[in-house]
């Protein structure tokens, strides 16, 4: 992998990409540059509805909306 930059934008790609882009006007740049601009880039949390498990529902039903809520945590990510 290569760390390549045109004014502003900074890219990770292979040796072979890298080659063709330099050729193209790009830049090689250091890996620590690409490492401060990627952590500035942070992704907003997507916020997931959980279903409420009351002490009323039978135990299979409880497990239930346990599994439900666990799928529907991991599908947003």
């Amino acid at each position: 992998m290569k760390t390549i930059k045109r004014g502003d934008e900074i890219k990770r790609v292979s040796e072979k990409e890298a080659m063709f882009f330099v050729r193209n006007g790009w830049n090689y740049c250091s890996k620590s540059e690409w490492k401060t601009n990627r952590k500035t880039q942070i992704k907003p949390k997507v916020e997931v509805e959980e279903l409420e498990i009351s002490d009323n529902i039978s135990d299979k039903k409880k497990r239930k909306m346990r599994k439900e809520n666990k799928r529907n945590k991991y599908e947003t990510k």
